[in-house]
């Protein structure tokens, strides 16, 4: 005997309407995260002030932090957000590019160089590029979600001169 349909429901509800209160809320996504103002991590290198010299290591380093935002959806969600540096691209300014997950450190640590082998005048440029997590104020749990993709910034250092030094005897 088939199960009338009525007898494969028997005891379930329906009820129109209804849904899980997080289903309600919006996502926060890679547009809207890239959208944010996120502030550039700075270039940092050593020597800091001056000129290069060829031939010679120069420290790159940057001071991950998190960045803590605030953002509006649809004119009437509140969403929190921090962003996290996860990667970082160093254009040395003579073709030579460096990718890494590490930020790099001041001297005496030499975690991430740089030889120049020409003389002439360089930017450092770093791109990070950062993930992010929402809360959103509507939740009834504040729970924290990741937000899928990720935004890049861009910081230009100083120009500066790469130099020859060179020593002459005088009598």
């Amino acid at each position: 005997m088939r199960d009338s349909p009525d007898a494969r429901w028997h005891g379930w509800v329906v009820r129109a309407g209804w849904s899980c209160p997080e289903d309600l809320l919006p996502p926060f996504t890679e547009a809207d995260l890239r959208r944010l103002k996120i502030d550039a991590l700075e270039v940092n290198q050593q020597p800091a002030a001056g000129p290069v010299l060829v031939q010679r290591r120069t420290i790159v380093f940057t001071k991950p932090e998190d960045r803590e935002l605030r953002a509006v959806l649809f004119d009437s969600f509140g969403v929190d957000v921090v962003v996290t540096p996860v990667e970082y691209e160093w254009d040395f300014g003579d073709g030579s590019t460096l990718t890494t997950t590490e930020p790099g450190r001041p001297y005496p640590a030499f975690d991430l160089t740089h030889v120049y082998t020409e003389l002439a005048d360089r930017q450092i440029t770093l791109t990070t590029t950062w993930t992010g997590r929402y809360r959103v104020d509507a939740d009834p749990l504040h729970r924290w979600r990741d937000v899928e993709g990720t935004a890049t910034t861009v910081d230009v250092g100083d120009e500066f001169e790469v130099v020859s030094l060179r020593t002459r005897l005088t009598g």
